[in-house]
């Protein structure tokens, strides 16, 4: 029986950005083995497909899957998965933690140990953090012993499989799918998706059909049904814009004059009247300052050279929060933090940078 359950994880830097991750983790109960850990920049249901996928493609199916009953974890799609590899899909009782607790303790060595360490170095992007993470699972956790099982996780998992229960990928990745019910479209033979159009049999014309898609991936094909489950064929991507079995269409002649023009250029006139007076400066002084350059600015103050990337990710993660409860920071504040800090330690500045902002509100 496999647990699973989410987390939430160190701050890694993204486009520039200071940006939360979530823990996704999968454990075997009897040898508290890490069958899948990873983290995301999302906590949903794709997250939860691709994190089950790959502890399935390595390790074979489990006989029972246990989670708690947030809402990702109800949702038909992992139904349908678990009957696929024939497991039982099981979930804790309402407002009862306990028999969860082997995940749980899983997550907070993770956090204890591997995120302990990240927080106190430099920040890193979601790569480096993920295969720190398989890095510090493979090398520490999986080899040292275990204090409920008395021995490694690793030789624990080793000594009580008996057996790989091999699983139908497809079949997983189908379940997973998203199913929609559509009328065919009379004239092009085609259905509507998420507004893009896939060409059908020309048979189904106004027939009423199922439609299955992988919502997590770039597709230009989809699965059709019918109304009763049977497989009808493929719905193929294309552009109605661009359609032969269409008659082509002339293109109006010109008109003498340009209506269209002298509306735009009336009220181009109409604006310029209207904002004469506004000093543009002002408004752009209204914009939020960025956190990229807040952190650049925090790190040049602080004698650190390396901007951004010079600062841990426990520091950045503090930074990120107080930009996101006060939107109207901006530089002068900072550099009144640190003048005013009576120590020029971190946490020193972050207070009177605090006190500087309350004031300011």
């Amino acid at each position: 029986m496999w647990q699973g359950d989410f987390a939430d994880g160190p701050y890694v830097v993204r486009n520039g950005e200071a940006v939360p991750t979530y823990l996704s983790a999968f454990v075997d109960c009897h040898s508290r083995y890490a069958v899948e850990a990873r983290y995301y920049f999302r906590e949903n249901l794709d997250v939860l497909a691709d994190s089950l996928i790959r502890a399935l493609s390595k390790h074979g199916a489990p006989l029972a899957v246990y989670l708690d009953r947030a809402k990702i974890y109800l949702s038909l799609g992992l139904r349908a998965a678990c009957h696929v590899m024939n497991a039982r899909l099981l979930h804790r009782p309402p407002r009862d933690p306990a028999p969860g607790g082997l995940i749980e303790r899983f997550i907070r060595s993770v956090q204890d140990q591997y995120e302990a360490e990240v927080r106190a170095g430099s920040i890193l992007t979601i790569e480096q953090l993920n295969k720190g993470l398989a890095a510090w699972i493979a090398v520490a956790y999986h080899r040292d012993r275990h204090c409920e099982i008395g021995c490694a996780p690793e030789d624990k998992y080793k000594d009580g499989l008996t057996a790989v229960r091999p699983v139908d990928m497809d079949r997983i990745v189908d379940a997973f799918k998203q199913r929609v019910f559509r009328t065919v479209n009379r004239t092009f033979s085609d259905v509507q998706l998420n507004n893009m159009y896939f060409r059908v049999d020309s048979k189904l014309r106004g027939d009423r059909v199922e439609i299955a898609y992988d919502p997590f991936s770039d597709f230009d094909v989809v699965d059709i049904y019918s109304a009763q489950g049977v497989f009808l064929g493929h719905g193929k991507l294309h552009d109605r814009s661009v359609d032969r079995s269409k008659p082509a269409r002339t293109s109006p002649a010109k008109v003498s004059h340009d209506y269209i023009g002298l509306l735009v250029k009336e009220h181009e006139q109409e604006i310029r009247q209207k904002t004469g007076d506004i000093d543009y400066r002002d408004v752009e002084d209204d914009k939020p300052w960025p956190f990229a350059l807040f952190a650049k600015t925090f790190a040049r103050l602080s004698g650190q050279g390396g901007g951004i990337a010079s600062l841990s990710a426990e520091r950045l993660e503090t930074l990120k929060k107080i930009h996101d409860a006060y939107p109207r920071i901006d530089e002068g504040d900072v550099k009144k933090a640190f003048e005013n800090a009576r120590d020029k330690s971190f946490p020193y500045i972050v207070m009177e940078l605090k006190k500087t902002l309350k004031r300011k509100e």
